[in-house]
């Protein structure tokens, strides 16, 4: 893991990692919540602000990682959900959608967020409510967590003024980038030269510090 990435294994009930493409923030939320629901039984609520069907989730790259780490024995991917060997549980659902579905989960321990950055503050005065777990219940026996990850658009955007420019008590929130990723592939690299001489304000919105 990428050393800003370490805080996902401390309690928090609100993490937040935000930046520019290339920074392996969903690649990091995935590992982590993998290697965590591992150790611990967990039911993890992965969403994003609208999924049609389960094409439209995290749910391949969770399914890519457990090789990569593996962790084939441990973890059974089925057609809408992912369980663990210990009672571990994937499961997906759009927030804007499927808010339905969210508030009938029972129980959530983490909710990780994905592409959060154009999700509205009505959706997240739904779900924080909803994903309200007491301790000792929780990944680290403190309660229940949300995660978000997503790439700044714009700083009025509900997202990134909610959870970066005034979080909620006990948030720890980070940033990352591209140059905060050790792994950050080569192809990327010439990509990222390419846009700089070619659009270089679409260069700072999406990959510089």
């Amino acid at each position: 893991f990428p050393a800003k990435a370490q805080f996902l294994f401390q309690p928090a009930p609100y993490k937040i990692m935000h930046g520019g493409r290339g920074s392996s923030k969903s690649w990091d939320f995935v590992r982590a919540l993998l290697a965590i629901g591992s150790t611990v039984k967990l039911f993890i609520l992965c969403t994003r602000e609208v999924q049609n069907s389960i094409d439209e989730s995290v749910y391949k790259l969770i399914v890519d990682q457990i090789s990569v780490m593996g962790l084939d024995d441990f973890y059974v991917p089925y057609n809408t959900e992912i369980v663990g060997k210990n009672g571990t549980r994937f499961v997906f659902a759009g927030l804007k959608n499927q808010s339905r579905k969210i508030k009938s989960y029972e129980a959530v321990d983490i909710c990780a967020v994905f592409e959060a950055n154009n999700i509205a503050d009505p959706v997240w005065e739904t779900l924080e409510p909803t994903i309200r777990r007491d301790p000792p219940f929780g990944p680290f026996g403190q309660g229940s967590e949300i995660w978000i990850e997503f790439n700044p658009e714009l700083a009025t955007d509900a997202t990134y003024k909610r959870y970066v420019l005034d979080p909620p008590p006990g948030a720890v929130v980070v940033e990352m980038n591209y140059d905060d990723n050790p792994w950050f592939p080569e192809i990327l690299k010439r990509q990222m030269e390419r846009m700089r001489e070619k659009d270089y304000d679409n260069y700072l919105t999406n990959l510089k510090p």
